[in-house]
């Protein structure tokens, strides 16, 4: 696990658009002009939802960076910021923002966050970042919770080409992985993209994707997962996203809340 020192050394470079550690690429480089427009897009709707004396939690992805640089240029004032996120909070901190984490703050009344996936009754797959668990402590701790994503993520069924990302404690590996081919998943234990070792979350615990035909059965998989023992959490979050801010076939920024979808 990361410590504060060496996350602090490891942090080189941070500015609009790219985030590097140890000289490696961590957030999409955005392909073009027209994809920073959207994001620019939604970042601004975003804002405008925050207001003064407010609670907010910045959660992980480039649209929450994008919001997090947006708000330190904002003129708004007497707000507490905290996050899920431990590289989140470094990179807020390298733009000068106090950012608490979760364990220190009582409530929350925004809460902004990314994901790789999402359907029309705004159930989510929050799979890359492998810190759901502390994103859902600030879902369910929040007055609202907020996705921020891209259109193209936004369908009618959750994309088979995300996994179901499963937290699990070490001991129990084995267990988790033989359960899987009875639920009809391709299961593998996730490695670390930079160094030669399995991935891990900021607890330490080992992370699992699972990979389905299609994720139609998704409650009944994610409910059978989560009884086993040895699993922390999924990336599965089941109604916790009040709305999400997305763009039209205009590029125009809108906020969808959960009805607003039809099948």
């Amino acid at each position: 696990m990361l410590n504060f020192f060496n996350f602090v050394l490891a942090v080189t470079y941070f500015h609009t658009n790219i985030i590097y550690v140890n000289n490696f690429q961590i957030n999409k480089l955005y392909e073009n002009n027209f994809e920073v427009t959207i994001i620019n897009n939604i970042s601004k709707l975003a804002i405008s939802k925050i207001k003064t004396g407010m609670t907010i939690s910045l959660g992980g992805g480039h649209n929450v960076i994008n919001l997090a640089e947006e708000l330190h240029q904002s003129s708004i004032t007497n707000i507490t910021l905290c996050s899920p996120s431990e590289l989140t909070r470094m990179n807020c901190k390298m733009l000068g923002m106090n950012v608490h984490p979760l364990d220190e703050i009582k409530r929350i009344d925004l809460a902004f966050d990314g994901c790789d996936s999402v359907d029309y009754q705004l159930n989510a797959l929050k799979s890359g970042g492998g810190i759901h668990l502390f994103e859902k402590i600030a879902a369910q701790m929040s007055k609202e919770y907020i996705l921020l994503v891209p259109e193209k993520r936004v369908q009618k069924e959750l994309s088979s080409k995300v996994p179901l990302c499963i937290e699990v404690a070490e001991p129990a590996i084995k267990q988790v992985l033989n359960k899987c081919p009875n639920l009809k998943l391709q299961a593998n234990i996730r490695l670390d993209q930079k160094v030669a070792a399995l991935a891990r979350s900021p607890e330490g615990n080992l992370l699992i994707d699972a990979f389905a035909k299609n994720w139609r059965e998704i409650d009944q998989i994610n409910q059978k997962i989560c009884n086993t023992n040895g699993v922390v959490a999924t990336s599965y979050f089941k109604n916790l996203a009040t709305s999400l801010i997305t763009t039209n076939t205009q590029d125009k920024a809108i906020e969808i809340k959960k009805g607003d979808l039809n099948d």
